[in-house]
């Protein structure tokens, strides 16, 4: 595990997109994925930067997102498919060759949940994903105590998950489901980047990265993955 502690929020997103954008093969097509929301965005920023200056090539490049809350769309401002269109793919100047983006509106939700399996076993596994880590140790929507072999699958969404849900949205929105990329699949990239900022994020850091792997703490898995980045700030790593 390779761990680079930036001194702010800025380095931290300038660090992860440069990771991201080196991690894209020119020579032959590959998948990445990204995450959503506060700790995402200025690297996401940043990546679309790097894209739109011409210091990466993504037209051969497919992208698929994360997660998704259950029940909401492009349309609703702050959920993930929002985040993806707005930051990422509406201000890139050339676009992926192909992009997945998962739908929490579908009418049939499992149906959904096959859809970004095939297309993951269809065109990965991931080249790059980007993840952010949540405050119980989530990884998209995989909540404590998920199974580390699971695809893609609908999982319900941890009471802290919910609790924080509020900030995304201009809205009350009654949330109790996600739709996630599954940790076989993350795990299955050839690069990992693992983001974290602020002090909220010290201790749930510290048992992800120091104490022993275990589901009640899904991003313990990545202590495990061969060429993983975790990127952070001073105050994420003050623990470590």
């Amino acid at each position: 595990m390779n761990l680079i502690i930036c001194e702010n929020y800025y380095e931290m997103s300038i660090k992860a997109a440069t990771l991201a954008a080196e991690g894209i093969p020119q020579d032959r097509e590959s998948l990445i994925s990204f995450p959503g929301g506060d700790t995402a965005l200025g690297m996401v920023e940043t990546f679309v930067t790097i894209v739109n200056a011409g210091l990466v090539d993504i037209s051969r490049t497919r992208y698929v997102s994360l997660d998704e809350w259950v029940g909401l769309g492009t349309n609703n401002r702050g959920s993930c498919a929002w985040f993806n269109q707005t930051h990422l793919l509406n201000k890139l100047k050339k676009p992926f060759q192909e992009t997945f983006i998962i739908n929490g509106q579908a009418e049939d939700i499992s149906a959904e949940c096959g859809r970004l399996n095939a297309f993951i076993e269809k065109y990965g596994p991931l080249k790059v994903s980007v993840l952010g880590i949540g405050l119980n140790g989530h990884l998209g929507f995989n909540e404590d105590g998920v199974d580390f072999n699971l695809n893609a699958h609908v999982i319900p969404l941890a009471a802290v998950t919910k609790s924080v849900s509020s900030k995304y949205f201009d809205r009350v929105y009654e949330l109790d489901h996600g739709i996630t990329q599954g940790l076989k699949q993350i795990m299955a990239a050839e690069r990992l980047i693992l983001i974290a900022n602020g002090s909220q994020k010290a201790d749930i850091l510290r048992r992800a990265l120091r104490e022993p792997v275990d589901p009640s703490v899904p991003a313990s898995i990545l202590q495990r993955h061969p060429n993983c980045y975790v990127v952070t700030d001073r105050e994420a790593a003050a623990n470590l």
